[in-house]
């Protein structure tokens, strides 16, 4: 993963067909096909890994094992790998090219001082990052928690859901199929230069990631307008969920999703989000290979829905949820800010200062 010292994730030797490269504990493994991306890890296990990486040793007596990887991502190697990258669309580094590059290594008790004080924000970072992990977590367990049993009830009432099985809701709640709380936003009457794509809207958060401008897309386009669900229905399982905040255009593969007086927007965000409509997105989608789900299939999905004064509910607990993920990932964010600075500034020599 880009920036990330670590391999989270590996795969299996037949993934690869061509020529492959042994690699040993140790050892860097470097991304030289986009290296921008800064794909930079040390292996801590033998392996393989595809001809699109440049394995590399430290020289005993030059630098440590550790020392390496932090002038590889350093902003001064990059400026250097830049020189010397090679394509357009595929930038590539060759080893021939950035092996005779000369940088400023200091003495070996440098390193080890340096190393001290990224191993510290590096104990941090793996503190937050799995804090964050946990948060995440937390947060989809409870989503579907209150979305199917509510607060604090004690009593409950059997109704039929989908499939005709039998299920339990709060005796306060009612069965409604989706096209019973929200239709499709069908209108021309919009004046606007968003456009939203599904690459804008971040996997399984209901948050925008970026914002396109309507100018550069020519193409067939959907309206919605401001308090809509953008719904993803181009391969369900990416969960692609965004609440408009103004008016715009989106991509053929978005529904846009107008809900009525029955239900509040952002819970309906959260039940297109839920394990259980995904499911059902899942099982009524058609296509193999980019499979698509339907409104026609959709609008038959039945939801628990809660009176709206426990919705409001709801929606404060997840929200309050969502405040502390935004929090640690800022706080996740400025650790990996001042890891950077300081190795910048421990290599060439300037002072780095906290914020």
């Amino acid at each position: 993963d880009s920036e990330d010292p670590k391999i989270s994730r590996h795969g299996s030797p037949q993934d690869v067909s061509k020529t492959k490269l042994l690699f040993k504990p140790g050892h860097i493994l470097f991304g030289k096909r986009n290296w921008y991306l800064r794909r930079l890890a040390v292996a801590q296990r033998e392996g393989i890994c595809s001809a699109h990486m440049l394995v590399l040793e430290p020289i005993e007596g030059k630098s440590t094992k550790e020392f390496l990887p932090l002038l590889m991502f350093s902003d001064k190697f990059f400026e250097k790998a830049l020189m010397v990258s090679a394509g357009s669309m595929s930038p590539t580094i060759k080893w021939k090219d950035i092996a005779p590059l000369e940088f400023l290594i200091p003495s070996i008790e440098q390193q080890e001082n340096i190393l001290s004080i990224t191993h510290k924000i590096d104990h941090a970072i793996y503190n937050v990052q799995n804090l964050l992990e946990k948060t995440k977590n937390y947060e989809i367990s409870r989503r579907e928690s209150l979305l199917t049993r509510g607060i604090g009830h004690t009593k409950f009432k059997k109704v039929q859901g989908m499939f005709g099985k039998e299920i339990e809701i709060p005796e306060e709640w009612i069965i409604e199929k989706l096209s019973q709380v929200c239709k499709i936003y069908e209108s021309n009457n919009i004046s606007s230069d968003l456009y939203i794509g599904l690459e804008h809207i971040e996997q399984g958060t209901g948050k925008l990631l970026a914002r396109g401008n309507n100018a550069d897309f020519i193409s067939t386009k959907h309206v919605f307008q401001k308090g809509n669900v953008l719904y993803g229905k181009l391969r369900p399982l990416l969960k692609k969920v965004w609440i408009t905040n103004e008016n715009g255009f989106c991509s053929t593969d978005i529904l846009s999703i107008q809900p009525n007086k029955k239900i509040s927007v952002t819970i309906l965000s959260f039940i297109l989000l839920s394990t259980n409509f995904l499911s059902y997105a899942v099982s009524t989608s058609a296509g193999t290979k980019m499979p698509r789900t339907n409104w026609t299939d959709m609008k038959e999905y039945k939801i628990c829905l809660p009176p709206i004064p426990e919705q409001q509910q709801i929606t404060l607990i997840l929200s309050n949820i969502d405040k502390q993920i935004t929090r640690q990932k800022s706080h996740l964010t400025n650790l990996k800010v001042l890891r950077k600075s300081v190795l910048n500034s421990r290599l060439t020599k300037e002072k780095v200062i906290a914020q």
